[in-house]
């Protein structure tokens, strides 16, 4: 085999079997390599591996970086992986191999699926990308092959052709979740600031991720937070292949937080010409969402268990992305649920899956599974009594908060009560603040301590700034802290 050699600023090309291999790029200074040899017409012009042994793809002689992190990942294993299973069958080697899955080809006569050569083993670059050979033959702008980071149950291309079905059915459990939904008629905003997590799109861009895909300069094509939103096709040093870790316990760095973070503190919502809460649930784990009354600083904040990358170092994954295994009532057959549903504490069925429909779904009937499985809580009864208490708790202080409100508006200083962007802000305006954080879908859960301490230090600033008195039942004297059945309090 003749050596290639590829230079900077320089297209070197080496007759090699029946092809032109030749390369350009800018980053690479010098590389040494071989030639591949033309693969099979049946191929339908992928090229695969020039070296299965060491996993050397043809692609991967150009983009070395992305050779590099793609050989760490699963998918750089796929058939070695199915080799070993001993539920393997042959209908399962599509989605383990290069073929016409997870691109834009249409005809099954292609790769692995009509050679049968080793070069097509495993999930390749090709698979997501398409056929490789043109590019490789005579590399172009023109014709380099680009991935879609669509997703979808009915695909054509993208994710969804082999992570789909009964045994890893994430596509069919993403379309029912609110990622699938982030762009749709109600949210389609052109402000990049709303793109920048309602949009595949935007999300990537504002993260400085992604590269060039077949969406990326679309005007008007906006996709929801699909499969590549939070997974690096090409690998990544985390978990699954995420962008971003699932335990960074701060606003910058943590995958799920990069964009539950919205409107959490009140500057932040006034910047947006707003008084209540987007997307708080990162600031509320980590203690940090809500207005904080004078007397209360940042350094008080609660921080319970939940927020802990010590005690939950998965932080929103540990609850959120909860995997089950259940089986089917009448064909007795193993099923599955990947947990990408995001359903935190989900109703199942009688197969022990999440039900399709959570609509009527109440906590008596939720499982707690996730709290468990977590570490937080020893059993579900324990969970299920604690977020039960706790909800109770803060909507008695919600209401106590909602009634010195309306007292308030009745007053001397009821314009306190208006939307303002002045500061500093009136206290009216900030109970009514953390009246959105507390109330928010999943605010109590997520630290029902921080939420506590906001509420009742509300409630007592505006005793004080307004003269005003609460119920003599109200018991203004903290519960939740450590020992309390919510669990662990403050560190």
């Amino acid at each position: 085999m003749k050596s290639i050699r590829l230079q900077s600023m320089t297209i070197l090309s080496v007759l090699g079997a029946s092809l032109t291999f030749a390369c350009t790029s800018e980053k690479i200074v010098y590389r040494s390599g071989t030639d591949f040899a033309a693969p099979p017409a049946a191929a339908a012009s992928f090229v695969g591996y020039y070296d299965e042994t060491n996993k050397q793809t043809v692609c991967g002689s150009c983009h070395v970086e992305k050779q590099v992190a793609w050989k760490a990942t699963k998918h750089a294993n796929a058939w070695a992986d199915l080799q070993a299973n001993s539920g393997k069958a042959g209908y399962c080697e599509a989605c383990h191999s290069v073929n016409n899955l997870g691109n834009a080809v249409t005809d099954t006569v292609a790769g692995y699926r009509s050679t049968k050569d080793a070069r097509f083993h495993d999930v390749q670059c090709e698979s997501c990308h398409g056929p490789g050979l043109a590019h490789a033959s005579a590399p172009n702008a023109t014709n380099r092959p680009l991935a879609s980071i669509k997703a979808d149950t009915n695909a054509t291309n993208g994710c969804g052709e082999c992570h789909s079905g009964t045994h890893t059915p994430f596509a069919e459990e993403w379309k029912l979740s609110g990622h699938s939904q982030t762009w749709d008629t109600s949210h389609n905003s052109t402000d990049p600031y709303c793109q920048g997590c309602h949009t595949g799109q935007g999300a990537l861009l504002a993260w400085g991720k992604g590269g060039n895909y077949v969406e990326k300069n679309t005007t008007t094509a906006m996709l929801p937070a699909t499969c590549a939103t939070c997974h690096d096709p090409h690998g990544s040093p985390n978990t699954a292949q995420l962008r971003f870790s699932l335990g960074a316990a701060n606003l910058e760095d943590n995958l799920c937080i990069k964009c539950h973070q919205r409107r959490g503190t009140l500057q932040d919502a006034i910047a947006q010409g707003r008084n209540s809460v987007h997307s708080p649930e990162g600031p509320t784990l980590l203690g940090q969402a809500g207005w904080f009354p004078p007397g209360m600083s940042v350094s008080d904040s609660i921080i319970g268990t939940h927020g802990s990358s010590v005690k939950n170092p998965k932080l929103c994954a540990t609850c959120h992305v909860q995997k089950f295994q259940g089986t089917d009532p009448t064909t007795k057959a193993a099923v599955f649920s990947t947990g990408h549903r995001f359903l935190a504490t989900p109703c199942v069925g009688t197969n022990g899956l999440p039900l399709k429909d959570q609509t009527n779904c109440q906590v008596t009937a939720m499982t707690f599974r996730s709290c468990v499985a977590g570490g937080c809580h020893g059993t579900e009864t324990a969970a299920r009594s604690a977020f039960t208490t706790a909800t109770a708790r803060i909507n008695n202080l919600v209401t106590q908060a909602n009634n010195l409100i309306a007292q308030a508006k009745l007053g001397p200083k009821k314009a306190e009560c208006t939307f303002a962007t002045t500061v500093p802000y009136s206290t009216c305006m900030g109970i009514q603040f953390n009246i959105s954080v507390a109330t928010k879908v999943g605010g109590v859960v997520h630290n029902p301590f921080l939420t506590e301490k906001l509420m009742l230090a509300s409630i007592a600033q505006m005793q004080k700034d307004y003269n005003l008195a609460v119920s003599a039942s109200l018991d203004m004297t903290p519960q939740f802290k450590k020992g309390h059945p919510t669990g662990e309090g403050s560190r």
